[in-house]
């Protein structure tokens, strides 16, 4: 079984989470965790997909919600570019 876990990560947390998913499944089935500019398009030849994201506004993100995002912070966003939406 081939189980690929992808996220959206503004500032790291959902990263991380991510990343302790892909290592638990890990213990049973093959898998790995990507950021979703890296992830597989199209999705195939898989038998699960995880995917993660955060929460703006009450919902996943949005380009003017990632724009907000990225100008809270110094530092570049984890998943530049584009998002799970």
């Amino acid at each position: 079984m081939k189980a690929p876990v992808v996220f959206e990560s503004m500032f790291g947390n959902t990263k991380e989470i991510a990343e302790a998913i892909a290592a638990g499944m890990g213990e049973s089935i093959e898998t790995e965790s990507a950021g979703v500019g890296g992830a597989p398009v199209p999705p195939e030849g898989f038998d699960l997909l995880v995917i993660g994201g955060p929460t703006h506004q009450f919902g996943l993100s949005r380009p003017d919600s990632r724009k907000g995002a990225a100008s809270e912070r110094e530092e570049p966003l984890v998943s530049p570019g584009i998002g799970i939406r």
